[in-house]
């Protein structure tokens, strides 16, 4: 019963119409960033599928780990005497093979979408040592996703420091000085006691020992370095050279940029300090990273960018009012994600954290389209499958014209808000509803369940502005993305 329950909350979401907004847009429930057992997940592409469809899911973001590879090499050897760990990937299984997959879900489940990602850590670098007994690998669950790469070369060439020829950045002369010492070491080997040759030119003295043995070991060493410097090419960052703040993940977000895939910075508020063998492992929060940073898409609001980012008046309120104000040329969006792999039951994770897309049609194409422009809400809690925001767009007073989510619209006079929201069952509920502009709570709403609030608001200034919702009910928390004002 519960499940014949589930799939009619579901099928009712999946045809809302907001003909408050357009009649074309409909609510799709998305579950994004998933691992499967290509990566380091507990369920199998099909698994995820099946899991999604049976809970009402009608788009699933697959973000498998790109590279799983860890190195760790002594110096001045750092490319000889080294010890690498390498666990599944996409690329251990083969992008191609990985692509394929997905695409052949499709067939298997007709009304449903699934689209390709990647979870990547761009950058990690080394701490302490193997001899002092603190040997740390620092910054390892620094990550973010990518969303949309499509063909096999986007994973391949994923500039990230488990994949070394991603990062070459030119010729480095220096590390051919090798070549320079050994052609040292073959002169001192073929140095004789003296100079003495016969009428025909030929050399006759003997070669000298202490040359030769200093000559021999000039050029295993030079042969060593050789090997150990080649190919010499540069490379954008390496893993001992301390922490290089936020270069790496700017060099991710511009590769992503530049092949049309979407980069969302994932659990930025969460730490991770663990271990694994004699390894230390560690990973503070870095919110401030989304400060640092330009070109992104967004972030993840849930489970872990709330507190300090997602708040008013936190993190993302200022990179809103940066967007308003023309000092980032894109806004920043909030996702939620269910960062699954291994821990926990998936149905019950999907039903905690989702993220609700407003599109023209179910397809591949409308669901990145919405992602991108920020046409959409996330969830999280156990009332989260019961929820819907039926509205929340502004108005303009005088002609009529309205917005919603990731829009702007442009007025000519003062401004009404509308915000229509219902549990599809529990009548007796209650909500209390936030109305943030730019960064500040202008107005709290103490509503019941089928709430339909009109609101008018006076912007005194005529500048670029934005609107944005917190929900909150029993089992419940409901962020929105933003509604931008701007004026003729």
């Amino acid at each position: 019963m519960r499940r014949l329950f589930i799939w009619f909350v579901f099928l009712i979401c999946s045809i809302t119409t907001f003909s408050s907004y357009s009649q074309k847009l409909i609510q799709i429930r998305t579950a994004i960033q998933i691992s499967s057992t290509i990566s380091d997940g507990k369920y199998s592409l099909f698994q995820i599928a099946k899991i999604a469809k049976d809970n009402g899911i009608k788009a699933v973001v697959f973000t498998d780990k790109g590279f799983m590879r860890w190195e760790y090499g002594l110096w001045p050897l750092r490319c000889l005497i080294k010890k690498t760990v390498i666990s599944n990937s996409i690329v251990q299984y083969k992008p191609q093979r990985y692509l394929k997959d997905i695409a052949d879900l499709e067939s298997q489940f007709p009304h449903m979408v699934f689209i390709s990602g990647v979870d990547s850590s761009p950058f990690y670098y080394w701490r302490g040592s193997f001899i002092s007994g603190d040997l740390t690998i620092c910054n390892w669950h620094k990550q973010l996703i990518a969303i949309g790469l499509n063909k096999p070369s986007d994973y391949i060439n994923l500039p990230v420091i488990g994949n070394p020829k991603a990062l070459r950045d030119g010729i480095e002369i220096f590390k051919l000085w090798p070549f320079v010492t050994l052609s040292i070491g073959l002169l001192l080997f073929k140095r004789r006691i003296y100079s003495y040759k016969d009428i025909h030119g030929k050399e006759l003295a003997p070669y000298s020992k202490g040359s030769r043995i200093k000559g021999s070991l000039i050029i295993v060493l030079s042969i060593l370095f050789i090997l150990n410097n080649w190919p010499p090419f540069k490379v954008k960052f390496d893993a001992y050279h301390g922490d290089l703040k936020s270069a790496p993940y700017q060099n991710f977000i511009d590769y992503v940029n530049r092949i049309g895939g979407l980069v969302f910075w994932t659990h930025p508020e969460a730490e991770n300090i663990s271990q694994r063998g004699k390894v230390k492992i560690e990973t503070k929060k870095y919110p401030q990273e989304l400060l640092y940073t330009k070109g992104y898409t967004g972030f993840t609001v849930f489970p872990a960018g709330y507190k300090e980012i997602g708040k008013p008046k936190g993190i993302w309120d200022t990179l809103l009012k940066e967007y308003c104000s023309g000092k980032r040329k894109r806004p920043v969006w909030a996702i939620g994600t269910l960062s699954f792999d291994q821990q926990g039951e998936l149905s019950k994770r999907i039903s905690a954290v989702s993220t609700v897309l407003l599109v023209n049609k179910l397809t591949k194409k409308e669901i990145i389209k919405s992602l991108k422009k920020g046409r959409m809400y996330t969830l999280k809690g156990e009332e989260t499958l019961k929820f819907i925001l039926d509205e929340f767009s502004v108005v303009d007073k005088k002609t009529n014209r309205k917005a919603t989510l990731g829009e702007t619209i442009v007025l000519e006079n003062n401004l009404f808000v509308r915000i229509k929201g219902h549990f599809i069952e529990n009548d007796s509920s209650s909500f209390e509803i936030k109305l943030i502009r730019d960064g500040r709570v202008i107005k709290r709403f103490k509503e019941k369940n089928f709430f339909d609030i009109s609101y008018e608001d006076v912007l005194k200034k005529r500048e670029n502005s934005y609107y944005r919702l917190e929900i909150r009910s029993q089992g419940l928390i409901v962020i929105t993305n933003p509604i931008f004002v701007s004026f003729k």
